[in-house]
């Protein structure tokens, strides 16, 4: 800053201008001196960057989106560099050893995918219980079916079926056996004491064995009624079919006789009718009654 002197002898009005300049001078060596602490800060957090960058390892990561419980295949996976330090605990090299197992959760494309996040195919999670995998407000239900009635052994854990139930009606009801479908799209919990995914055998099909469904309190009701009434089938639904519950006609002899021959279907025969004897005094009529 000039000296006073310097000052007095300048004219009143160039004083502030003066003072601004210099002050303006003041705060331009200190954003300097502030740019070049900066600088040097960012050129050391750089330097430690490039070199964890000089060293990637290959790792496996998702190439698409995993969903939980799908099988790990071959396409799924790709081996990608990174910097060893970002490599995450049961990361691995070796995309042979994940292929076939199962993921326990999501992995979404780009991420590493971690071996303790998968399990083996025919593994049952150690937290499985048939407890925690029975849908809220469903129970769990066991019958017993065998090679013809259980698809032939196809039924899977995870599976979706129809339960068909025939019966016989009463007398006064004909007598004809019915086949009535009782539940549909009931989900399966277990088949035998497997709840995932092993295939049952021919041989273990050919024999009864169990399958457990999950169904509500009062379809559990009906079903183990249905049970001691009439046997029990099974029909497997595709895994794409998303038609849930749809209408189906109980079948019998009429149903059946309709729809091979339609309209051409005989009626079916009437009863024979009865004889009803009226008395009247002393005497005595019969008169015939059709039903």
């Amino acid at each position: 800053m000039p000296p006073p002197l310097i000052l007095g002898r300048l004219p009143h009005k160039a004083v502030p201008a003066i003072m601004a300049v210099a002050l303006a001078l003041v705060v331009m060596g200190l954003l300097q001196s502030e740019r070049a602490r900066y600088e040097k800060q960012y050129q050391k957090k750089l330097q430690a960057l490039q070199a964890d960058y000089k060293s990637p390892i290959e790792v496996v990561m998702a190439q698409r989106d995993v969903p939980a419980g799908k099988v790990i295949e071959e396409a799924d996976l790709q081996l990608t560099p990174i910097p060893e330090r970002f490599v995450q605990p049961y990361a691995t090299q070796f995309g042979g050893d994940l292929i076939g197992r199962v993921a326990l959760a999501p992995i979404a494309k780009g991420e590493q995918v971690l071996s303790n996040k998968l399990r083996g195919a025919t593994d049952l999670p150690l937290d499985a219980t048939l407890a925690g995998l029975t849908p809220e407000g469903k129970r769990a239900v066991t019958i017993e079916v065998d090679y013809r009635t259980g698809v032939g052994g196809f039924v899977r854990p995870g599976d979706k079926v129809d339960v068909i139930w025939t019966l016989r009606l009463s007398k006064e009801q004909g007598g004809d056996p019915v086949a009535v479908t009782l539940f549909q799209d009931v989900m399966v919990l277990a088949v035998g004491s497997e709840m995932m995914g092993r295939a049952v055998s021919e041989k273990e099909a050919s024999n009864v064995y169990m399958v457990t469904l999950a169904l509500g309190p009062q379809e559990t009701a009906l079903l183990l009624y249905a049970r001691e009434q009439g046997p029990l089938q099974l029909t497997l639904r595709p895994r794409s079919d998303q038609a849930g519950v749809v209408a189906v006609s109980p079948a019998n002899s009429a149903v059946m006789t309709k729809m091979l021959m339609g309209d051409r279907a005989p009626a079916p025969p009437s009863r024979p009718p009865r004889l009803v004897e009226l008395i009247k005094g002393s005497e005595r009529t019969v008169v015939s009654i059709n039903e």
